[in-house]
């Protein structure tokens, strides 16, 4: 059980890093989201391309295992959620 543990944390630690290296990457690229409305719509945005590839995915067809762009998805829409959290919640624009 120590060993599945050991791997566990070591698995969330390195993709904790990529969702905070894709959320550094974008706030290069994007300007901070204005409002939670605007970050509720980015968010809706990357859960749409997210839900988009686990509808193409069929490993029993040729060329259909999307897992490596759902996993690329989701990396984005965590970071994206991160991003929420820093520009609206804990760094709000709104009220100053």
């Amino acid at each position: 059980m120590i060993n599945n543990v050991a791997y566990y944390n070591s698995k969330i630690d390195t993709i904790a890093q990529e969702v905070a290296e894709e959320a550094a990457r974008a706030s290069t690229l994007f300007p901070p989201m204005n409002s939670p409305h605007e970050a509720a719509f980015v968010i809706e945005e990357e859960w749409e391309e997210y839900r988009q590839e686990v509808f193409k995915h069929n490993t029993s067809k040729p060329g259909r295992d999307t897992r490596p762009w759902q996993r690329e998805e989701l990396i984005q829409l965590a970071a994206m959620c991160l991003r929420a959290i820093l520009d609206t919640i804990d760094n709000p624009k709104e009220g100053k």
